[in-house]
């Protein structure tokens, strides 16, 4: 009776161990597909990054261009330039380096938060660098974003339009030398130096450093 308890005993604890065995491997198959998936994740956010680095050094040239063609209205409002001394080019078709805002790309990252795989980061650097960037400074660059078409909306678009339906360079130059839309003009310089000084800064250095950390832990 005691063999066949004995015998029983060992049996159980061979089909015990043999489950925990199992589920060992299998844990550690699953831990594995999630690693190896999450680096491909960070790879991803890291080529996104890259894309938004190079993206937000064209915006902030365009606003500068911006900031170059708002003094130039200024300098005419001022009567310190004359039609024939400026780029007509420059003053009346190239808006876009008033209106341009950066806009990143976040579906690398929504991705793998929505799978739950970024949640397996154990990396406290690269947590931060995460949360800094697509937490605070994206959101900031949103809001940022909004405030400035609003802007837009309300003045910029007016102001092109009225400009626009001139069909002779002399009769735009002519609104612009009126002051007619100096008080706008003022608030776009103020908006475009605000929007390049603490905006885009801000997240280009949040950027460059998520990506140094990313690129730190793919190599460990």
């Amino acid at each position: 009776m005691k063999n066949i308890l004995a015998r029983g005993g060992i049996e159980f604890l061979a089909v015990l161990l043999g489950i925990t065995l199992s589920l060992w491997v299998e844990e550690n198959s699953k831990q594995k597909d999630i690693k190896l998936s999450l680096r491909n994740d960070l790879i991803n956010i890291r080529a996104d990054l890259k894309k938004d680095i190079n993206e937000i050094k064209r915006i902030d040239s365009l606003k500068t261009k911006g900031l170059e063609q708002l003094e130039i209205y200024l300098r005419i409002m001022k009567n310190k330039l004359e039609l024939e001394e400026v780029n007509s080019e420059l003053l009346f078709k190239n808006y876009g380096n008033i209106s341009y805002t950066f806009f990143p790309m976040g579906s690398s990252y929504l991705v793998s938060l929505n799978s739950g795989r970024i949640n397996y980061i154990e990396d406290v650097e690269l947590i931060i660098a995460l949360s800094k960037y697509y937490q605070n400074s994206y959101e900031r660059i949103k809001t940022n974003n909004f405030m400035f078409d609003e802007f837009l909306n309300k003045n910029f678009f007016r102001f092109r339009s009225i400009l626009e339906d001139q069909k002779l360079i002399n009769d735009k130059f002519n609104i612009i030398r009126s002051g007619r839309f100096s008080e706008y003009i003022l608030e776009a310089k103020d908006r475009i130096s605000s929007y390049q000084s603490y905006v885009l800064v801000d997240i280009k250095n949040s950027a460059e450093n998520l990506l140094m950390e990313i690129e730190r832990y793919i190599t460990i």
